[in-house]
């Protein structure tokens, strides 16, 4: 709705101005004074040759009168709005009537693949694990409400050292697991990293099983991959409880065997690709990338990139390049799929699969690929968008993103997947203590099963929203007493204005959601509060665009906060009339709904009682 009163706004600038509509529609912003701003003096003085706050005055002394504008003055080169009560009456309107459609985008063309969070299937996630895992959540669900189709991609390196020393320890050390499957085999992984490289004996043993791995078809290779697939399954368990979700596992024992070669061929047949006949890479296929890549990530030893070493292997971003081409569909080779697991909610992850009974399905063929992984990757990722402009691939280029995220850990603590030193510090364990700080804290005489509910709920909003409100390339330290506060800034004091919104609607029995609208007179908090909501649509469309979860965190709390300013300057079940009160009450129910909105695209659920 806001979007058709600023087109409103812009057909009344353009008649009193003489400028296009599309122009005046152009110079219409957010209002730091007024409701909505206008720019156009400033962007069509130069052309008329005119003085900007000169041109403003004269442009909104021609405005016509229109019911949606209480107002509308000239402030130096800027016009600003202020809309009538109607206009506030339809904002309101438009909220009530698309409820959870509220702000939603319109259909976007192409598939967005999102791959996250990519973790090796031998160890549970750590708390820098389930920032990628959140953030990829809720970067799939911010993109998924403006319009696009998204899938939601995990790829799983089932033929790594790692998982051959794991997959060794299974089989020749321990073979009983006790608790959590991915927890007991990272501490077991632990154990036989530090023998790997103690012991010249298991480190002869370690290679051969990873060659065993690497060559497929075999017991120790059908032993690896579903040693994998249980530790990614146990993985799983600490996904659902964090509300994050998959539509599709690639192994890469599958993409080795599956679409290698042809995209070996690809990379060969390419003249951009140049193959050494002498110096250290002599025999390897390499990418020139010279001085572009020096001027940004400063001198380099040896600006080429080897993609296929003289043996016909791949090195790790010659393997990427073939995913990524397979990614945006420039492959023939298709993978096969069967189900691997049901999640909560009923969707279904599928996994790919040398099964003759597997299916094709149509994963893959993207418009957009976003990678959620560490910043320190940023080289690598910006080698491959390179790689694939040096192929030709433009939009292929164009279309691959790299969603990049720095550290996040405890006050004093570091984490090495190697050392274990993660142990104390999983995402499980995270939530735990989440949990059991929450229930210390309610007072409420309910069931315990709904004190763990809420507990649950809480807890995982404390966490997520810890994470999401800190943009994605700022280090994270979390701390408990800052994402349990109840003061503001954290998800648990956004829950809470929900919660209290309901719990208003509640006691005026207004559970139908339908209060009616009855005036169209509203005073400065309900105004601010109103344009707030009205918002919400644009800063769905920012998070979008810049794939930031952190802005409508920030806006959520500022609505939450904003709300609070209202229900305590305006009573809403004790208003002064009958008119006041439904309109208020229809004012609370329109910000319940934009605040589940907004904290649903975060992943974040609200408890019917806190």
């Amino acid at each position: 709705m806001i979007d058709e009163i600023k087109n409103e706004l812009a057909a009344l600038l353009a008649e009193a101005s003489g400028a296009g509509r599309d122009v005046a529609l152009a110079s219409l912003e957010p209002g730091r004074v007024g409701d909505v701003s206008c720019k156009l003096a400033f962007m069509l003085a130069k052309e008329k040759n005119e003085n900007p706050a000169s041109l403003a005055a004269a442009i909104a002394a021609r405005l016509a009168r229109s019911p949606l504008v209480e107002k509308a003055e000239a402030s130096g080169p800027y016009i600003n709005f202020y809309l009538s009560g109607k206009a506030y009456s339809r904002l309101l309107s438009d909220v009530l009537a698309k409820k959870g459609r509220y702000g939603t985008g319109r259909k976007k063309a192409g598939k967005a693949v999102i791959e996250f969070p990519s973790v090796n299937p031998n160890k549970p996630w750590h708390i820098g694990h389930l920032r990628n895992a959140v953030l990829g959540e809720s970067v799939a669900r911010i993109l998924e409400f403006d319009g696009y189709s998204v899938e939601r991609m995990d790829y799983i390196d089932d033929l790594g050292l790692q998982v051959a020393q794991s997959l060794w320890g299974f089989l020749n050390y321990d073979s009983k697991p006790v608790g959590k499957f991915d927890s007991w085999l990272g501490q077991q992984y632990v154990g036989v990293a530090r023998k790997f490289e103690e012991d010249a004996s298991v480190m002869e043993d370690v290679r051969d099983t990873l060659k065993s791995l690497e060559e497929g078809d075999n017991d120790i290779a059908r032993a690896g991959r579903m040693l994998a697939e249980d530790c990614v399954r146990a993985q799983y368990e600490t996904a659902a409880a964090f509300g994050v979700q998959h539509d599709v596992l690639i192994f890469e024992s599958d993409i080795m065997r599956t679409i290698f070669r042809e995209g070996i061929k690809r990379i060969e047949e390419n003249s951009a690709v140049v193959l050494e006949t002498q110096g250290k890479n002599e025999g390897c296929l390499v990418v020139k990338l010279g001085e572009e890549f020096e001027k940004e990530f400063g001198k380099m030893e040896n600006p080429d990139k080897v993609l296929i070493r003289s043996d016909g292997t791949a090195v790790y971003t010659g393997k990427d390049v073939i995913f990524h081409l397979w990614k945006f569909g420039k492959l023939r080779s298709r993978f096969r799929y069967e189900q691997f697991m049901k999640q909560d909610g009923g969707r279904t992850a599928y996994k790919t699969s040398q099964s003759p009974d597997a299916l094709e399905m149509g994963f893959g063929s993207a418009a957009r690929v976003i990678n959620v992984i560490g910043v320190e990757q940023k080289y690598p990722q910006r080698v491959i968008a390179e790689i694939f402009r040096r192929l030709g691939m433009d939009e292929a280029a164009a279309g691959l993103q790299h969603l990049s995220y720095e550290h996040v850990g405890l006050p004093d603590e570091k984490f090495s997947g190697r050392k274990g030193t993660w142990v104390g510090f999983t995402a499980d364990e995270l939530l735990a203590e989440a949990r059991a700080r929450v229930l210390d804290k309610i007072k409420l005489d309910v069931p315990e099963e709904e004190k763990k509910r809420i507990a649950h709920l809480v807890g995982v909003a404390a966490i997520k929203f810890s994470f999401l409100r800190t943009g994605s390339e700022k280090r994270i330290t979390f701390k408990w007493d800052e994402a349990l506060s109840m003061e503001g800034n954290s998800g648990p004091y956004v829950q809470y204005a929900c919660v209290r919104a309901s719990g208003i609607l509640s006691k005026a029995k207004a559970q139908d959601g339908k209060p009616e609208i009855r005036s169209d007179s509203y005073n400065e908090s309900e105004k601010r509060l109103l344009k707030k909501l009205s918002l919400f649509s644009e800063m769905v469309a920012r998070s979008s665009k810049d794939l930031a979860p952190h802005h409508l965190a920030q806006y959520v709390l500022e609505l939450a906060a904003d709300f609070t300013a209202f229900y305590g300057s305006s009573p809403v079940l004790n208003a002064e009339n009958p008119e006041t009160r439904d309109t208020r009450l229809a004012i609370t129910l329109a910000t319940g709904t934009v605040i589940r909105n907004a904290l649903g695209l975060l992943g974040i659920e609200c408890p019917e009682r806190m």
